[in-house]
């Protein structure tokens, strides 16, 4: 089977499709990553075949992040909403075209819903096609103005192309065939009214292989304490010396050692006390199993981590859906309010610290979380879903070709008998 994984965003989107193509290449299938030029070299540390997809926007959300940061009204207002989206209004055609030639050949195409352009790919080539969900969408539209700008976004592409445009890019451009919801039902239950081909899998998590820390980082976690871990991941900050100090300050007032990662805004450039050590990308895997809490910005993806980990988190959201996962993490009794970027201070963040530390029932309530996302398998059942869906519509068909000469049909034919078999072999194990 030849799948092509594809989603727009920042690490914490890409992730997971990385575990779910590393899952199936481990048995015998043929991934292939379709993203963004500066995943590359993600795609190489895992041993996966690479297409980009469209320019490295990573300046342009950046900027959307930091405005909608420093003008939340903006989300209020279609006009100033599109206004932002104008560079990916800009790259879309772009990612569109790549994103097709990617498919040639490709037996499942495979993308998360902020990704616009695989459902107009799989509506005009009618490539079986998976929506995996990464983010905590609720009824994933957003407000009507950002709804109105993705419109705006999404629909002049389709039409061009002949395709029907959509009311709500976000809801209805998600699969018909299969959806998986790359979330743990002990984070997120399942609504009880969802279609039949929706599934909640649990977390697809990546875990980098063979990461040995550099010795300063190894004498810091060894010579203390567990530290606190501080990251903000790809969110920016006007003002990255002055959050850095508020930062420092906080863990002296509460009396913790902590590890200050770069991210986007490069915090921690400056000198540090002998209780706090500034590091570069190191992965939540192994870094968030060796602290005893996590400040984060509410990014689905570290949070996620973080409930792994079994470690209390305080949720310091920014913009997009951090709040409602700041509201998730109080919710299961893993930490408390979140506490908004625009309030932090030095004597905020420090009673936050001081008191998740204090409380033991926060502690428990994540260390028992923890243990019940360690024992779900998110990706092996995603790719069990995956290999049913095309056993059944995918590679029986011509799928893919758009009406073209299908110079893999051998090869198409191969991965049919493979899948079969596969099937047989999981039907004789259970």
């Amino acid at each position: 089977m030849r799948a092509i994984l594809t989603n727009f965003g920042t690490l914490g989107d890409i992730q997971p499709f990385v575990a779910l193509a590393v899952e199936l290449k481990r048995h015998g299938h043929q991934p292939v990553l379709a993203a963004a030029p500066s995943y590359r070299a993600l795609a190489q540390l895992h041993d996966l075949d690479f297409i980009p997809v469209g320019p490295d926007l990573r300046a342009a959300q950046s900027g959307i992040t930091q405005a909608m940061m420093g003008s939340p009204d903006v989300v209020h207002s279609a006009g100033g909403m599109l206004q932002l989206f104008q560079p990916l209004v800009e790259s879309l055609p772009r990612m569109f075209e790549d994103l097709r030639a990617a498919c040639r050949g490709a037996d499942v195409l495979i993308s998360g819903r902020v990704q616009p352009a695989a459902r107009m790919v799989h509506d005009l080539t009618h490539l079986p096609f998976v929506t995996v969900l990464v983010e905590h969408s609720g009824s994933g539209g957003g407000g009507p103005a950002f709804q109105a700008a993705v419109r705006g976004l999404v629909n002049p592409l389709r039409e061009a192309h002949g395709l029907p445009p959509l009311d709500n890019p976000l809801v209805d451009g998600l699969s018909n065939q299969l959806v998986l919801t790359a979330l743990s039902r002990h984070v997120r239950p399942p609504a009880a009214d969802l279609p039949p081909h929706h599934h909640t899998v649990g977390y697809c998590f990546l875990d980098e292989p063979g990461f040995t820390p550099d010795a300063e980082l190894a004498a810091f976690l060894a010579e203390g304490e567990p530290p606190v871990c501080i990251t903000f991941g790809s969110m920016t900050h006007a003002d990255p010396e002055a959050l850095t100090e508020a930062l420092v300050q906080a863990t002296v007032r509460s009396g913790r050692r902590a590890l200050i990662q770069h991210g986007w805004s490069g915090l921690g450039q400056r000198a540090l006390p002998s209780t706090v050590r500034a590091l570069g990308q190191v992965p939540h895997a192994w870094l968030f199993s060796r602290v005893s809490c996590v400040v984060h910005h509410g990014g689905a993806g570290t949070t996620g981590a973080a409930f792994r980990a079994g470690v209390p988190q305080v949720v310091v959201p920014h913009t997009y859906d951090q709040f409602t996962w700041g509201e998730v993490v109080q919710e299961l009794g893993c930490g408390g309010a979140a506490l908004p970027i625009g309030e932090l201070n030095a004597e905020r963040l420090g009673d936050a610290l001081s008191t998740v530390h204090a409380r033991a029932d926060l502690q428990a309530a994540a260390a028992r979380l923890g243990e019940q996302l360690r024992a779900e398998h998110g990706t092996m059942k995603a790719r069990h879903l995956l290999e049913d869906l095309v056993r059944r519509v995918g590679l029986a068909s011509d799928s893919g070709t758009e009406n073209e000469a299908d110079a893999d049909d051998e090869g198409r034919q191969q991965r049919r008998r493979m899948a079969l078999k596969q099937q047989r072999a999981r039907k004789v194990e259970t």
